[in-house]
């Protein structure tokens, strides 16, 4: 085989793997869409708490059908992982690295696992261990979307990064300082825009990545 032939052979490879991770970055859409709705969902499905929602997404694993919180946990954390596997896994073709993620980096394994952490240990028994998982999860993705530099999304990258840790400072801002123990702007209310935020950096980043696929000719 000369170095023609392998040379073609490798780039049909990489089509051939793109055309799948194209299938996969449809459905990282769909999910990461389901995670802007999760605290919606967990509120629906609580029919046994009375008081309207509850101060945090954590909360929602003491409810009386915590499998849906478990269930919802998991499909995120099991979304990062494999995102992040994902990316890692093809970045030995040459070509496709030219249209690499800047988000979706081997990085969000950790932000994935840490989703389990936030799981496994929740915040009333395992207050510590519990805070340093989110906070790894919230803060590190706020971060990889700010710090990273390598795709035009710079912009969004930075607006939407900075957002997501504006919410958080807010909360502790009204929870700690001003309001203390009557803050309308809960936990949960931080969260969740912090999972929007999140959510529509990745749905903008998978979209511009097609696009990227396109222009090196690997679609």
């Amino acid at each position: 085989m000369n170095m023609q032939e392998m040379k073609s052979t490798v780039m049909e490879a990489g089509k051939e793997t793109m055309q799948k991770v194209n299938h996969f970055a449809k459905l990282e859409r769909f999910i990461a869409a389901v995670l802007t709705l999760t605290p919606f969902i967990l509120f629906i499905v609580d029919d046994s708490y009375t008081q309207g929602l509850r101060d945090s997404i954590s909360n929602y694993v003491f409810m009386e059908r915590s499998y849906w919180f478990g269930s919802l946990l998991t499909l995120a954390g099991a979304l990062f992982i494999f995102n992040g596997a994902q990316h890692l896994g093809v970045q030995q073709f040459a070509q496709i690295s030219k249209a690499e993620s800047r988000f979706g980096k081997g990085y969000n394994i950790i932000f994935g696992l840490a989703l389990f952490g936030v799981l496994f240990f929740d915040h009333e028994n395992y207050t510590i261990l519990h805070y340093v998982f989110a906070i790894i999860f919230f803060v590190g993705c706020a971060l990889a979307m700010i710090v990273t530099r390598e795709t035009p999304l710079n912009t969004w990258g930075d607006v939407l990064g900075t957002l997501t840790l504006l919410s958080l400072g807010v909360h502790f801002l009204l929870e700690y300082v001003i309001w203390k123990n009557d803050n309308p702007f809960s936990l949960l209310w931080a969260e969740w825009a912090g999972l929007l935020l999140i959510a529509v950096y990745f749905i903008a980043e998978s979209m511009h990545r097609d696009e990227r696929e396109k222009k090196v000719g690997i679609h």
